[in-house]
């Protein structure tokens, strides 16, 4: 039980902290927006980010029975 209030906290900390993250982002690009370049770094990271999340959750699915 402890493990599982645990995870759960995470995850609301780590959806918080990423809801937060959107936000200041939307607003810094809204106010001062980001040059061409910076905006294509961006974007190549956050791709980056979530091709290592999906190849690691699936490398984890491949365990459940």
């Amino acid at each position: 039980m402890l493990k599982s209030i645990t995870k759960n906290k995470f995850d609301v900390v780590a959806g918080v902290t990423i809801i937060a993250a959107g936000f200041y982002l939307a607003a810094i690009t809204h106010i001062v927006p980001l040059p061409e370049n910076a905006l294509k770094l961006i974007s190549e990271v956050s791709l980056d980010v979530m091709n290592i999340l999906v190849a690691s959750v699936t490398w984890l699915v491949s365990f459940l029975p």
